[in-house]
């Protein structure tokens, strides 16, 4: 699927800029359109449902400013490429998985070999969530593994 695509490279860029390009994320909502459209599965109703889902899961983040605004457009912008239980399943398993892996590579860069070898790498003495939470990484991990398991 080329959403998987897009969404690989929104990862990469969130989790290292902490911004999602808005250019990413019309790309992104072109396919998911068409797809849409092509699709038996997708229905307007289906759409509008996972667009509430989006918004309730993102929206208290944004306002307390814990997600970006563009966490919540991609929320949006993937509404019409999986059923609500799939959205759902998404956020879920994105969600869990970012989390061991900010802990994993916080605990990683204290390691003394890795501190004394590479000082500058990565800075040892931030929390690991100092940067805010990558929610597109997330997004793409949680896509990623529910679209190879379905």
């Amino acid at each position: 699927m080329p959403a998987l695509c897009i969404l690989s490279v929104i990862a990469y860029v969130d989790w290292k800029y902490r911004r999602i390009p808005n250019s990413l994320l019309l790309i992104l909502v072109g396919w998911a359109v068409c797809f849409a459209a092509l699709s038996h599965d997708i229905s307007l109703t289906v759409i509008c449902i996972n667009i509430g889902i989006g918004l309730a899961i993102t929206l208290p983040g944004y306002v307390k400013g814990i997600v970006g605004g563009g966490d919540l457009k991609l929320m949006l912008a993937i509404s019409p490429l999986w059923t609500p239980i799939q959205l759902l399943w998404i956020f879920s398993i994105g969600v869990v998985s970012l989390l061991l892996l900010m802990s994993f590579a916080y605990f990683f860069a204290r390691m003394p070999l890795i501190t004394a070898r590479y000082p500058n790498v990565i800075t040892t003495r931030t929390k690991p969530f100092h940067r805010g939470v990558p929610l597109g990484s997330a997004i793409a991990i949680g896509a990623i593994f529910v679209s190879f398991i379905t």
